[in-house]
């Protein structure tokens, strides 16, 4: 593929997000890493992202918490609440766009950055090199991260591959007195709606007259869910205003291969890092920044790192089926694990950390029914 010009980078990261940012930041702390390009078409900006993970110990995203919690709480449909106490994790949610400001502005300010703020037409790997060509101009680099959003599998549109779209609409509420609890964050709400889909709210109540209503749909297609009902929910007859909105899509798809070619990984959304059938990621891409720094500094390559467990896929691709067919029949599901199994072997399961033991428990916990007609379509 030619272009006009060539420049040879150590390593060349496709997109400026939180796994991009986050290896970034984490190769220039690496001995050896002369020239690092970061490409990303987008600036820092003061929108609002807030990022809620499961943290079980200190991590670079801390300085940029808004909260965190032990105690969590779902809600059924009736309204009807059971909570349960972490014991090995708290629940943390952080302000991506000051961390991402900041962290922007820690990588590109740094002498051995060359930062891009434009469109990445192409990516392909080279004889010696990895490819990424923006516009008219191809750049080399020993080894390429591409985290890219990916796109539906082939076949999708014809019902051959299994995907969700999560989409999230947020808003940000102020009371006008101290009536927000904010020692238990709710999880899993399905009160305030009603749907065929699996739709739920979860609210991160920050302070006594802050907090974070999500809205969450997951759908074949983008569906912008509301949340307001649950801000109405939350407050009752208080009076409130809305501060600030969020908003977007997250597409969910199976674990694919990572090694894209001699010299180019995938991370990220691409790579995989979003739990398929949970939607988490935060806690996946910080471990896997570990343990790409660490397999470049013991194997010269960034490739030893553990793929997911075989049974994490399969049960990732059931879940995916499940949903797919039956989306609304799994809110039962969601329910039947903080009520049947041990809390901490939930959250490990959500986040994709899970052992065996955790894997067992949950499975005892959920209705058989809806997973068994999944696996067998």
């Amino acid at each position: 593929m030619p272009g006009r010009d060539t420049v040879d980078f150590d390593h060349i990261i496709v997109g400026a997000g939180l796994s991009g940012l986050l290896l970034a930041d984490s190769l220039l702390d690496t001995q050896g890493v002369r020239r690092l390009l970061v490409v990303d078409p987008r600036p820092a900006d003061d929108r609002s992202v807030t990022y809620a993970y499961w943290s079980t110990r200190p991590t670079i995203l801390d300085r940029w918490a808004v909260g965190s919690w032990n105690r969590l709480k779902v809600v059924d449909r009736r309204g009807q609440e059971t909570s349960a106490t972490l014991n090995a994790a708290r629940y943390v949610a952080v302000s991506w766009n000051r961390a991402r400001a900041e962290l922007f502005g820690k990588v590109s300010q740094d002498s051995r950055v060359t930062l891009l703020q434009q469109a990445v037409d192409l990516v392909w790997d080279g004889t010696d090199c990895g490819c990424v060509r923006v516009g008219d101009t191809v750049f080399t680099g020993r080894w390429v991260y591409d985290s890219r959003p990916p796109r539906l599998p082939v076949g999708a549109a014809r019902g051959r591959a299994t995907h969700m779209v999560q989409a999230f609409r947020g808003i940000w509420v102020r009371a006008a007195g101290q009536v927000i609890d904010t020692r238990c964050a709710t999880l899993l709400d399905f009160s305030t709606d009603d749907g065929p889909d699996l739709a739920f709210t979860y609210v991160l109540p920050v302070a006594s007259q802050l907090a974070m209503v999500m809205a969450v749909r997951m759908s074949a297609s983008p569906q912008m869910p509301d949340p307001v009902p649950a801000a109405t929910r939350l407050l009752g007859s208080a009076d409130w205003t809305e501060v600030a909105e969020e908003s977007g899509t997250t597409l969910l798809i199976p674990s694919r291969r990572r090694r894209q070619g001699r010299h180019i990984l995938a991370i990220g959304r691409r790579g995989g890092r979003v739990r398929a059938s949970t939607g988490y990621a935060v806690t996946r891409i910080l471990a896997d920044t570990e343990r790409i720094r660490h397999s470049l500094r013991t194997c010269g390559h960034p490739f030893a790192v553990e793929p997911d467990p075989w049974w994490q896929v399969i049960l990732d691709r059931i879940w995916l089926q499940a949903l797919t067919r039956e989306a609304a029949e799994l809110e039962e599901a969601f329910l039947s694990l903080f009520t049947r199994a041990p809390v901490d072997s939930v959250v490990r399961f959500l986040d994709g950390g899970a052992g065996r033991s955790d894997v067992a428990a949950v499975i005892r916990a959920l209705p058989p029914l809806p997973f068994l007609r999944a696996l067998l379509a």
